[in-house]
């Protein structure tokens, strides 16, 4: 029997089986592919199916995850007809980015320019190319991995996401939203709808700093998100987000407690920093040990703060 795929239509449903795996990761079990035509329909179809059913957006993290076989979905459930999840736009002083936006999109947005032009250092570095006109704002938050290059800025900035759900719409922080290493709190029938970000104000800055080993396919070994808001000279607010030291992204509370009512000047801006290594929980893995990455998170630390600064002023 020769391999490859037999595809099996059932109504709106396609059934794919593997009958042969292409190679040793490619071992999965068969599945049912589902394609929603609304929101309301994707939430009820994933409540319907439970936790066996896997929402499938741009597909550059589940499709690999499937492909190892870390994950064995029975039912992937496309967005890719959900038209409420693509809108970037501005109202009411807060920048709104749907789920299914992709990081190519947020580069060209003029909106994002005028808006959130920081959401740009995290842009420039996320993935390849490809990726970037695949991936999804969405999928990246959900995937909750914690080297993202979206989530760490997302926090800084105090960004909220909108959960939708079979009879209920909620409204999370990030810090909230995740829960441990790949991890989030949406439940079975509920999907990630959209982002929501503050526009920025005079005397406001922000900025993305982050440590790869290759330029050509960037992963992040270290990341660091800073948010400035300065006033009369002094510091009146400050966030600080570390990516790829700890289980999920985390917020730094040295930052707030070290520098709000500061000068920022250089002194600060390195306390903060080291204060930031000693607080992050690394792992050693073939990208680079605890240690290195703690260096690298003082070093971000300092950079990240100093072209907020810059920004703020």
């Amino acid at each position: 029997m020769p391999g490859g795929r037999q595809f099996a239509s059932m109504g709106s449903v396609v059934v794919l089986v593997d009958l042969i795996p292409t190679s040793v990761d490619a071992v999965h079990a068969p599945f049912e592919y589902h394609r929603p035509s609304s929101l309301s329909e994707a939430c009820g179809l994933l409540g319907e199916l439970g936790p066996e059913a896997i929402p499938l957006a741009g597909g550059t993290d589940v499709m690999v995850d499937m492909r190892r076989g870390s994950k064995r979905p029975r039912h992937l459930v496309s967005l890719t007809d959900l038209q409420e999840l693509r809108g970037i736009g501005v109202r009411g002083g807060e920048l709104r980015i749907g789920a299914l936006v992709t990081p190519a999109q947020i580069e060209a947005s003029q909106e994002v320019k005028l808006a959130r032009p920081e959401l740009l250092d995290a842009v420039g570095v996320f993935g390849t190319p490809q990726v970037r006109h695949r991936a999804t704002v969405g999928g990246s938050l959900c995937t909750a991995a914690s080297c993202g290059d979206l989530a760490p800025l997302f926090m800084a900035l105090g960004a909220r996401v909108v959960e939708e759900g079979p009879e209920e719409r909620r409204v999370f922080s990030l810090e909230e939203f995740f829960g441990d290493h790949r991890r989030t709190i949406l439940e079975p029938g509920h999907i990630l709808s959209e982002g929501i970000v503050s526009t920025g104000t005079p005397g406001e800055g922000a900025a993305y700093e982050a440590f790869g080993l290759r330029a050509t396919n960037f992963i992040t070994v270290a990341g660091v998100a800073a948010f400035l808001r300065v006033e009369g000279g002094q510091c009146t607010d400050a966030r600080l987000a570390l990516g790829a030291v700890a289980p999920t992204p985390v917020l730094v509370p040295a930052a707030e407690v070290g520098l709000v009512g500061s000068s920022l000047s250089d002194g600060d801006l390195a306390s903060v920093g080291l204060a930031a290594g000693r607080g992050a929980a690394p792992i050693s893995d073939v990208r680079g040990s605890a240690e290195h990455r703690r260096e690298l998170v003082v070093h971000l630390c300092v950079k990240a703060l100093r072209v907020a600064r810059e920004r703020a002023s």
